[in-house]
């Protein structure tokens, strides 16, 4: 990992130690500020929701969840539950958790670039510079205030990459492990780890491994360590996950059913399937000033190396070995997502955006490195109010990327108002709100008062109408998702529309089975309707 000269190395002193300290302490303060903003602004959307699910279950008796089958592994969901048990059964509870979780991140890849650079002139420079590219990062920030697995998940590879880094292997494995358990995706980050393993313990004699002994017993020494710590996480999951196979599915083997399985996709679908993910990666910078500065302080780091002393050129060429693996990583981890048939959505680049945090800040910390110390103050300066812009713009909600923007918008209130207008006794009714309904009337579904109800068109709801005449039934229509035909299949069926109420993008229908006398398909008996206010 030795960047430099040893000789030109300046002296790491105690003073430079705290310096960079309470710089990154302000710079990890300021991305929790920023991820703060859409706490409390939107509804779940149905994935935050299914996991929320999930998460309450956990508390109810059922902790090997053997009547509801999540298709994750179940380390975020456990954490989850605890945050619900501490903070309350609330949407704000959910997004601290991965709040957390993210500002976190900040100070792990700074410290991942700290040790990359450990013997730079560039250090404290790069140190700092990759902890405000990471902490301004919007596709970090818009994640941040959500209840997806995946801002977790990113934590606990980037401790995993700082612990391979930094020839912690137990800590790196236990890490790894967390990861893996967080998520089935945790596994791409294996080749990572495994790479930067590699590099880091090249050149240094692990504990108890001699150089008499050689590499290879190195080697199986670190490679003990590493699969002892995945182990204290791994193991004990499989277990419970064991202890469910005779009545329930692994959680790895639902996620196969639910997504159809890994596979190459066509060959002819590469072209289409590659520009979809570049529109997604264009929003790991989300600015063209952020990629065209981004371009031009790598393009001047090429200028530099072709024109330096030829003596510099070479002592560089072994300089960035982590660092090169982890961009190769990136490069590969995003051809993966482009060749396989996995589906094109904005949360799997995640893992992303600690990688252009580390691109980012080296590139710039190396264009400034021979510029005097005002200079290069005010051009840190320029460099972090051109990555606020795009990470303001998140904050507010205004990236297409991370939670609910506005599509949801009313739900809550059009919930709480069945909840008021119906408190004994309901059918819900739903075909795109489903798991939010799993999560916002989770104790009256549980106590049996509210049933909720699928229906996959409007026949089949006028169908279902028919056969409940009581209780009082209830559809909430999202303007993005209107139900073709639906009035005219109602009224068919002599059953009323009434509608009650609108919030934001949300309108409230009441489902009235109106009297129709007797049939001998749908039940038998006088029926008797509720007066309605």
């Amino acid at each position: 990992m030795s960047n430099s000269n040893p000789a030109t190395v300046p002296t790491w002193t105690s003073t430079n130690r705290r310096r960079t300290a309470l710089l990154l302490a302000l710079i990890t303060l300021l991305g929790f500020a920023l991820r703060l903003f859409l706490l409390n602004s939107y509804p779940f959307r149905e994935d935050e929701a299914i996991y929320s699910f999930w998460a309450l279950h956990t508390w109810l008796g059922d902790p090997l969840f053997l009547t509801v089958w999540p298709d994750k592994p179940p380390l975020f969901i456990w954490l989850l539950a605890a945050a619900f048990r501490l903070f309350g059964p609330v949407e704000a509870s959910a997004r601290w958790l991965n709040i957390a979780a993210s500002t976190l991140t900040i100070p792990a890849v700074a410290v991942t670039a700290h040790t990359i650079w450990v013997q730079s002139r560039w250090r404290e420079q790069a140190t700092l510079l990759v902890g405000l590219a990471m902490a301004l990062n919007p596709f970090a920030v818009s994640f941040a205030p959500t209840a997806f697995t995946d801002p977790m998940l990113v934590l606990f590879g980037s401790l995993a990459l700082l612990m391979a880094l930094r020839i912690r292997l137990f800590w790196a494995g236990l890490w790894l492990g967390a990861a893996i358990m967080t998520k089935q995706q945790g596994l791409l980050y294996l080749p990572l780890i495994a790479g930067a393993i590699w590099f880091a313990a090249s050149g240094v004699n692990a504990p108890g491994a001699t150089q008499e002994t050689g590499f290879l017993a190195k080697t199986r020494f670190l490679t003990l360590h590493l699969l002892g710590g995945m182990a204290l996480i791994v193991l004990p999951i499989l277990y419970w996950d064991s202890m469910r196979w005779a009545v329930a599915p692994s959680p790895w083997d639902l996620s196969v059913q639910h997504y159809g399985g890994l596979s190459l996709a066509p060959l002819a679908e590469w072209p289409a399937r590659a520009q979809a993910w570049a529109a997604l990666v264009w929003e790991l910078g989300g600015s063209w000033l952020v990629w065209g500065g981004l371009g031009a302080l790598w393009a001047l780091y090429g200028w530099r190396r072709l024109h330096s002393p030829a003596d510099e050129r070479n002592a560089a060429r072994g300089r960035p070995s982590a660092w090169g693996w982890t961009l190769l990583w990136a490069g590969g981890f995003l051809a993966f997502h482009v060749a396989t048939n996995i589906q094109v959505w904005d949360r799997y680049l995640l893992p992303l955006t600690p990688i252009m945090a580390l691109f980012g800040g080296w590139t710039l910390a190396i264009a400034l490195a021979d510029i005097s110390p005002r200079p290069r103050d005010l051009a840190m300066i320029l460099a972090a109010c051109l990555l606020l812009f795009p990470a303001w713009s998140a904050a507010q909600g205004r990236t297409p990327t991370g939670g609910d923007h506005g599509a949801y918008d009313g739900l809550r209130e059009a919930v709480a108002w069945i909840q008021a207008a119906a408190p004994e006794e309901a059918i819900l009714y739903h075909r795109e709100l489903g798991w939010n309904y799993q999560f916002y009337l989770f104790d009256e579904v549980r106590a049996g008062r509210y049933q909720l109800r699928w229906f996959p068109n409007a026949t089949a709801l006028a169908d279902d109408v028919t056969k409940h005449p009581t209780p009082r039934a209830f559809y909430i229509q999202p303007d993005w998702a209107p139900l073709r035909d639906n009035a005219h299949q109602l009224s068919a069926r002599s059953v009323e529309r009434v509608k009650r109420a609108r919030f934001g993008q949300m309108t409230v229908y009441e489902l009235r089975n109106l009297e129709t006398g007797f049939c001998d398909w749908c039940f038998c008996g006088e029926k008797r309707y509720p007066e309605f206010p």
